[in-house]
């Protein structure tokens, strides 16, 4: 179920001021002397025929940030996450849940673009096993922590755990990404979900993820775009649905949605289902600002505003007392060498990292040993909570890419069934996960 949205767009008054917005980045990642190289690379891709993530990318296409460290923006506004929790009831929690989840639609896919001007560069491919740890503060609702791992290299997939201890809030996901050429544009598609969890109602959301468009390859000034559909399913029978709109050839404009919020109590989803009662409708841009209007009421009050709140500080351990599997330590090197323009010893940085890992796996594989993560534990959706196991099958129905389990992490109040391990413990509370992966690494 969709609403109508109202163009709420202006045209530019020049082709100037066009020129360098968030939508279409004013110059190129490529550098003049590369040029030539990028011809020779995207030759390679227009006649690949596998998954697009397994080709190894030129150094000045690099952005230099661990595609792990993405993860870290369904966390960028705390408090938009801790406020959930302050809803009196479950329509008006599903709003805030919405309102959640465009928040950390910018950091994820437009603020690399929207803060240096230039095209969306490619992120390094985590090494297995890589992790990546954080924490926000807020003055409120206090400190939320983060904590994302590699579990798997092929394919590649990156599990997610947050959480917020004194609003009784957490959560938990998986993504993977398969992309392919479809004419100039690159198609993105995301697979895996995020499940989050209420202490204080018992509530669980469960979401989809959205698939994205490369656009402007060609041009050396790519940038993203979603696109298709994303849903929001809790156990207490609301679903929010999100319709990217992507923009066409000749007219129209970036980043904008609709969507709509409504009471199902079908097992399974149809679309403009009989048993549907519209609360409400969204409009917008994920880029900037969106609103969501009561259907029964009329009202319409802001549902996200990008620029009136910036995103919290993100707190991080030093490069120096890091481990050697987080993130930031793993590529330390290589994203030195980037920063300076220097590619040649970019490339022969990351070459090492890779080889390494290569040469790991062999070492497996001639022990057969099968390596496992160290803070995440895969469940089945036949074997969790069955108002979970519920919510997934009805979004199944809308959008097969949302699996049939999830990754959940080990020391979350909702324990996946594993062996104990030394970091393990029955009396382990929410507010030891954060130390929890810390010691483990």
């Amino acid at each position: 179920m969709t609403s109508d949205s109202k163009s709420t767009s202006s045209a530019s008054s020049s082709a100037s001021r066009r020129s360098a917005t968030p939508n279409e980045p004013g110059s190129s990642i490529v550098p003049a002397s590369s040029s030539g190289d990028l011809m020779s690379f995207f030759k390679g891709i227009l006649s690949f025929t596998g998954d697009l993530s397994s080709l190894t990318c030129p150094s000045f296409l690099l952005n230099g940030i661990s595609l792990l460290e993405y993860g870290a923006h369904w966390s960028d506004y705390p408090h938009v996450l801790a406020e959930i929790t302050k809803a009196t009831d479950s329509a008006k929690r599903m709003k805030l849940v919405a309102r959640w989840f465009v928040s950390t639609l910018y950091g994820s896919y437009n603020k690399r673009v929207a803060e240096s001007n230039t095209g969306e560069k490619k992120p390094f491919n985590p090494i297995l096993g890589e992790q990546f740890l954080a924490s926000w503060n807020d003055g409120e609702f206090g400190e939320t922590k983060f904590v994302c791992e590699q579990v798997s290299h092929h394919p590649p997939v990156s599990a997610i755990y947050f959480e917020n201890a004194k609003a009784g809030i957490y959560g938990s996901g998986h993504f993977s990404q398969k992309s392919k050429f479809k004419g100039t544009t690159m198609k993105v598609v995301q697979e895996g979900r995020v499940t989050l969890r209420m202490s204080n109602t018992g509530e669980v959301f469960c979401l989809t993820l959205p698939n994205l468009n490369i656009c402007s390859i060609l041009t050396g000034k790519p940038f993203l775009e979603m696109s298709d559909t994303t849903y929001i399913r809790s156990t207490s029978g609301y679903t929010a649905e999100f319709q990217w709109l992507a923009k066409s050839w000749f007219y129209g404009e970036y980043h904008k949605f609709t969507g709509s919020i409504f009471k199902d109590p079908e097992p399974t989803y149809t679309q403009n289902g009989p048993g549907q009662e519209l609360l409400f409708s969204m409009k917008g841009k994920w880029v900037a600002d969106s609103y969501v209007v009561d259907e029964k009421t009329g009202a319409e009050s802001v549902l996200f505003d990008v620029k009136a709140q910036p995103p919290a500080d993100m707190i991080i351990k030093p490069v120096e007392k890091q481990s050697e599997l987080e993130s930031r330590r793993v590529w330390n090197k290589v994203s030195e060498a980037l920063a300076s323009g220097n590619y040649d010893v970019a490339s022969k940085e990351k070459t090492a990292i890779e080889e390494k890992q290569r040469a790991l796996r062999r070492e497996r594989a001639e022990a057969n040993v099968e390596w496992k993560p160290s803070l995440f534990t895969w469940i089945d959706d036949a074997d969790d909570e069955e108002a979970v196991r519920k919510c997934y099958a009805y979004l199944f129905s809308a959008k097969e890419s949302v699996g049939t389990g999830s990754w959940v992490y080990n020391a979350s109040p909702r324990k996946a069934v594993s062996k104990p391990t030394p970091q393990q413990s029955g009396s382990q509370t929410p507010s030891d996960a954060f130390s929890t992966a810390q010691s483990s690494i």
